[in-house]
């Protein structure tokens, strides 16, 4: 059953996503970086805020943080697994409303932190900069997909699962490289608010709360007959599991370690 310490963790992670995200973003994006006057060029100065930010995600969800809440850090993801029976609606709210809170917190702290730097980014907000909030909108639809069938995919298999947060944290590395300077490949309602809120920056904000519902709807339809052991991205059994018909959990108490 998910309690205080799932929240507490859901939101502590999602506040260290945004915080050490956007200060990767902040110290090798712009050519004025520290990391961005070492590696003048754009790609190069792309590929390293695009894979830190993905590396720092990663790393949270195998944290006690993440094996303790699962390692959501995503409303997108949290809406997934509600709509594969693994959470309750109460359950999926709180969990929702500890990612925003934890997103605002940790864009809070990163601007006091980093101050300039962040201006320099625009406090790191998402915004369709070519073709719109509607091409914006089927990149996002498009991309949040792909990441939310990889980690259900990987979740589903036994001997797959252990590398899921690395598998997404590829996906979100590799999109965020090659989209992120047109349409900002958030995949994440949390990433993109707590920014907007902070930086004072709403342009496009919608496409970035739609979009990753619209996928999660999709991949929830496509694994809807489908057995899904958990909604943990990653499962130590030394963290009880909060979550609904854990397979994983069954299995071991059986002693049985395939799914």
């Amino acid at each position: 059953m998910i309690g205080l310490r799932e929240i507490a963790s859901e939101c502590t992670g999602t506040a260290l996503l945004l915080f050490g995200g956007l200060s990767a973003v902040a110290f090798s994006l712009p050519e004025n970086s520290p990391l961005g006057s070492l590696f003048p060029g754009e790609i190069t100065r792309t590929l390293m805020a695009s894979g830190l930010f993905a590396t720092i995600a990663t790393l949270i969800i195998y944290s006690p943080l993440g094996k303790i809440s699962g390692g959501h850090i995503n409303p997108a993801i949290t809406i997934t697994f509600t709509g594969l029976g693994k959470l309750s609606l109460s359950g999926a709210a709180a969990y929702v409303a500890s990612q925003f809170a934890g997103a605002i917190v940790g864009t809070a702290v990163a601007k006091i932190a980093l101050g300039r730097r962040l201006d320099d980014i625009n406090a790191g907000s998402t915004q369709p900069e070519y073709g719109g909030d509607w091409l914006a909108l089927a990149a996002e639809i498009l991309a949040t997909s792909l990441m939310l069938w990889v980690i259900v995919s990987f979740v589903k298999r036994g001997r797959l699962a252990p590398y899921t947060p690395v598998a997404a944290g590829l996906v979100i590395a590799t999109v965020a490289f090659f989209s992120a300077p047109f349409y900002g490949a958030s995949m994440n309602p949390a990433r993109s608010l707590g920014p907007a809120i902070i930086g004072g920056v709403w342009g496009g904000l919608w496409v970035y709360f739609v979009a990753p519902t619209i996928a999660a709807l999709i991949v929830v339809a496509l694994n809807r007959y489908q057995i899904v052991p958990c909604a943990k991205l990653i499962h130590d059994p030394a963290y009880a599991c909060p979550f609904k018909n854990c397979r994983v959990a069954q299995k071991k108490r059986a002693g049985d370690v395939s799914i």
